[in-house]
């Protein structure tokens, strides 16, 4: 190493959890100088914009191949067996195409596999992510942080975001199939749970949304002069530089480069993702036992249903939350399936439906890091370790049960697509592998602030920090638990 630098805060990784914790330690700390750090390049002139505001198709696809970072890899049409295969309920290798996905195929692989996938530019997943910010049910959340704290938690992370609550208030078929919905799931509901349009980071416009990315979470931050805020894309962190509980900067390079330079700073927040962070820990010599443990995902339930004919035609995104008793999460929109051969016995309009079901938190479930091999950052290989327990198992069957009673609700499910059960990992929201807890017993890597156990200016960020079973999409969440450690950081820096 040989250059060297000094900043207040250095953050890894340019995602939604990163850019809240750089968004609100400029809010509490103004004087802030703050570093974030992104292995991938900067793939739009906004920064962090998202990629489905581009309407040229093949545009964003190329774009979208380079958000995957050091991964190049174009993804492949889906073949009309593997369409055919999957309206069947079989497996579909469709969702397996891209290269740089973690697999792991201990014993059964038709039963073990596990999917992952990370983006690496500019933005993160904050790029390319759905924008879907419903609010995790009472039994969802974290058990250890009071309700009133929590609940501000997700206003604030509401606002980062841009939630809008409902896209389209004047979509009259959405309007009428929620009512149809709401007369069967509602009873017994509170006001805040039920059947409604899902909240969604977007901004409604008179023709197409306009999708959140972290523009927007980032906001003014990127307007700023270079030695105030500035954002070093395409270089890696190869590891956390600390000595005696204390985090002292990160050493970095560019892609593709061996040389490295140190980032001294004050404060380090580690948000590349529930796999990199973990990983970037790791090469660190930071293994506290519980890192990259309890790793889980919802499974996915898809069912095609077909709704009455509506003139309009349904545009709107809807969503029956999950509950204490209820414990999946549903998302409901149009599906158009033009991309295939569309049955002549389907003649009203096909609405796509994933029923997102939550599995075990064990911390059998883990990642493996490969010192013996390296990825293109530069960092140990990732792998997955993965079984269903038996209770995922029976989980399953009622949600895809529940994918049938909904779509009969709707209209009936759509003839010729069977209900299929997506590859566990599909959904990229990975959790529990960098996960709170109340107490350094070992079960945990940070505390309820996301600051690692044993260090006093260390955080990690990211949907990896929930320690819960979940069934509800979860960035919301992941941004308002990033809240508070970004708040602390500020309120402790200042003091300085």
């Amino acid at each position: 190493m040989k250059r060297v630098e000094s900043t207040d805060v250095v953050i890894i990784g340019s995602g939604p959890t990163g850019s809240a914790y750089a968004r609100i330690i400029r809010r509490d700390w103004p004087e802030a100088r703050i570093v974030m750090v992104e292995a991938g390049p900067q793939i739009l002139p906004k920064t962090g914009a998202h990629l489905d505001n581009i309407t040229d198709l093949s545009e964003r696809a190329a774009l979208e191949v380079l958000a995957q970072g050091g991964d190049r890899t174009p993804r492949l049409s889906v073949s009309k067996e593997e369409w055919e295969a999957r309206r069947a309920g079989g497996f579909d290798a469709s969702l397996l195409r891209r290269s740089g996905l973690f697999i792991t195929n201990e014993s059964d692989p038709a039963e073990n596999l596990f999917t992952g996938f990370a983006a690496a530019n500019v933005g993160g997943m904050g790029t390319k992510w759905s924008t879907g910010t419903p609010t995790p049910s009472e039994a969802e959340r974290v058990p250890f942080i009071p309700a009133d704290e929590f609940d501000a938690a997700l206003t604030i992370a509401e606002g980062l975001l841009g939630t809008n609550k409902n896209t389209r208030p004047d979509d009259t078929a959405a309007i009428a199939m929620r009512d149809r919905l709401g007369a069967v799931f509602n009873p017994g509901r509170s006001p805040d749970r039920l059947v409604k349009a899902m909240p969604l980071a977007a901004t409604s416009g008179p023709g197409n949304l306009t999708y959140h990315g972290t523009d927007v979470v980032l906001g003014p931050l990127v307007e700023e002069p270079a030695e105030r805020f500035k954002i070093l894309s395409e270089t890696v962190c190869r590891r956390v530089v600390h000595e005696d509980g204390r985090a002292t900067g990160v050493e970095l390079a560019r892609v593709g480069e061996d040389e490295t330079w140190f980032l001294s700073a004050a404060t380090v927040v580690v948000a590349c993702d529930s796999l990199h962070t973990p990983q970037l820990l790791f090469a660190s010599g930071i293994r506290p036992a519980a890192l990259g443990r309890h790793i889980n995902d919802h499974f996915i339930i898809s069912q095609i249903a077909e709704a009455p004919l509506s003139n309009p035609p349904m545009r709107a995104m809807s969503w029956i939350p999950a509950t204490n008793e209820f414990p999946f999460s549903v998302t409901l929109y149009p599906s158009s399936l033009d991309s295939m051969e569309r049955p002549a016995e389907l003649t009203g309009q096909p609405i796509g439906m994933g029923v997102f079901c939550p599995s075990d938190v064990d911390a059998e479930n883990h990642l493996e890091f490969d010192e013996s091999k390296l990825d293109w950052h530069g960092l140990p290989s990732i792998s997955i370790k993965w079984k269903p327990s038996e209770a995922d198992k029976a989980r399953i069957e009622e949600a895809k049960a529940t994918a049938l009673r909904v779509a009969e609700v709707i209209g009936r499910p759509a003839p010729g697509f069977a209900t299929f059960v997506q590859p566990v990992g599909s959904s990229l929201h990975y959790q529990g592998t960098i996960r709170m807890g109340e107490s350094d017993d070992g079960t945990s890597v940070c505390d309820r602030n996301s600051r690692v156990w044993g260090f006093d200016n260390l955080y990690v960020a990211g949907n990896g920090v929930i320690p819960t079973m979940t069934a509800t999409n979860p960035t919301l969440y992941s941004v308002a638990l990033a809240t508070f450690g970004a708040r602390q950081i500020a309120a402790q820096r200042r003091a300085v």
